[in-house]
């Protein structure tokens, strides 16, 4: 199907794309790497009459790591140059899980860690992990600007708190605490290319054997991405042995409401939810025990 007519305009600046946005809220999208919104155009599923291209706003690129250990994305970073950050890979190795299993190396190139984020389908790779680091989405309006953390951001399948001319400039990942292990891992089809049927992501920080902190997060198997605050605490202060895996496992999946749909079962994302808790944290713990 061919699309329909529709503006494109490309702002040099923030404010400038605001400002576009807000002259015409109802008729006007953001436009960033374009991987979900073209699809959407090519089946007639959106129909805006202009889109505002974020492409040519030098301020929105980067990665950046502080002094204090602390993580900025720029809002139009490809989730290929995450993949391939040694700072990511080395300091938030989760985050690069997540990067690298996204899709396939032509739509890494193009896709936006933050367009996936704000997409906000139940399925988007880079939430869990994300939300497991507790990071923030930085937003700039008309109005100004402010911080709105990843678990207050997504309120239903792909709805936002964002306003019509809100746009996120950058993704922002406190520095975590001294040692800490996380890990992110998605279950697909057959096809490396498929949608998750489950994905699961966890942050641990380790003392020896014994889990101090812990936060576990999961997409796919409910309406929004969401942290499952309870398999997180079945393994603080204890030990990863199989009773405590079985624990959080099982909690893990009792926090999701998973659906039927063509890709999967709600009985197999339930179990899947299960395999993946345990794997994760697993693979956290094992990071976490080679940073101590």
């Amino acid at each position: 199907m061919s699309m329909r007519d529709f503006d494109f305009v490309e702002p040099v600046s923030v404010s400038d794309a605001c400002a576009l946005l807000a002259e015409d809220p109802e008729d006007s999208v953001v436009f960033a790497g374009g991987t979900d919104i073209l699809v959407d155009l090519k089946a007639d599923l959106r129909r805006p009459g202009r889109l505002v291209s974020l492409g040519r706003i030098e301020e929105l690129l980067g990665i950046e790591i502080g002094d204090d250990g602390g993580l900025r994305i720029g809002a139009m970073t490809t989730v290929n140059q995450i993949a391939r950050d040694e700072g990511v890979k080395i300091r938030f190795p989760g985050i690069n899980d997540a990067a690298m299993s996204l899709a396939a190396e032509q739509v890494r190139n193009q896709a936006t860690v933050a367009g996936n984020l704000c997409m906000a389908v139940p399925s988007a790779d880079m939430a869990p992990i994300l939300l497991a680091y507790g990071a923030a989405m930085r937003v700039v309006s008309p109005d100004g600007e402010r911080t709105v953390p990843l678990r207050g951001f997504f309120v239903g399948p792909r709805q936002t708190v964002l306003e019509p001319a809100d746009i996120v400039v950058a993704i922002e990942v406190a520095a975590p605490v001294p040692g800490p292990g996380s890990s992110s891992i998605r279950q697909g089809g057959r096809v490396s290319l498929s949608l998750p049927r489950a994905s699961a992501a966890a942050v641990l920080v380790m003392d020896g054997k014994t889990c101090r902190e812990a936060t576990v997060a999961l997409g796919a198997v409910a309406p929004i991405p969401i942290v499952a605050e309870e398999a997180g605490d079945a393994v603080v202060g204890r030990e990863l042995t199989e009773e405590t895996l079985v624990d959080a496992s099982e909690r893990a999946a009792a926090a999701t409401a998973p659906i039927d749909d063509i890709r999967a079962t709600k009985e197999y994302r339930l179990e899947l939810v299960k395999v993946l808790t345990r794997r994760v944290l697993l693979a956290a713990a094992e990071r976490a025990l080679w940073n101590e």
